[in-house]
């Protein structure tokens, strides 16, 4: 299943022989669920405890693919970037930070790595 990467794609007038980065989630016959960049560790490589990328672009789009995947009611979440994650903590994790950028999207302090700071 197609799910946002930790970048945008990469388009514009410079384009013609750009790239366009994709990321796929998969989840297996025994239930674990390879989920790439959706979610990490906090230190990724180290750690039980999941964590937003520092890198993604798209914030609430990466959470809206990670509730998708979490939504298929995976047994394990294995990260690209980390060890692997137990489901239940990575859905409380995500509720708590959707509320979180939808406070910062309020005070309009949200943007994409992409967009210029203020």
């Amino acid at each position: 299943m197609p799910t946002p990467g930790h970048t945008a794609p990469v388009l514009g007038k410079h384009s013609v022989n750009a790239h366009l980065l994709l990321s796929v989630s998969a989840l297996t016959d025994h239930g674990d669920l390879v989920a790439g960049d959706l979610v990490a560790t906090p230190f990724p490589g180290f750690g039980k405890r999941p964590a937003n990328l520092p890198f993604h672009d798209g914030r609430l789009g990466n959470l809206a693919g990670l509730r998708e995947m979490l939504a298929l009611s995976p047994t394990k979440l294995h990260v690209g970037h980390g060890a692997p994650l137990n489901p239940e903590q990575v859905g409380r994790w995500a509720a708590a930070e959707q509320r979180r950028l939808d406070r910062l999207a309020v005070r309009g302090r949200l943007r994409t790595k992409s967009e210029p700071a203020a």
